[in-house]
């Protein structure tokens, strides 16, 4: 099965089943680490340069994406 086969799928599920699903992708997952893509790091940059004084800076999006990789 492909992942878009498995992506189409999901949304069938319950909320049950998403769950054990999630939870076993976590499991696979972990001591991997993800890196982020160009488009990502385009995204975090185009979002920096809007930011008004309220929003986040550059390295702390960075600094929160990198915790996400940890986890």
């Amino acid at each position: 099965m492909s992942a878009a086969e498995i992506l189409d799928e999901l949304p069938r599920l319950t909320p049950a089943e998403l769950e054990i699903i999630y939870r076993r992708a976590a499991e696979l997952h972990q001591g991997q680490t993800l890196e982020a893509s160009p488009e990502l790091l385009a995204a975090i940059d185009a979002a920096d340069e809007s930011a008004n004084e309220d929003g986040v800076s550059l390295g702390e999006a960075r600094r929160i994406v990198a915790s996400w990789n940890t986890k």
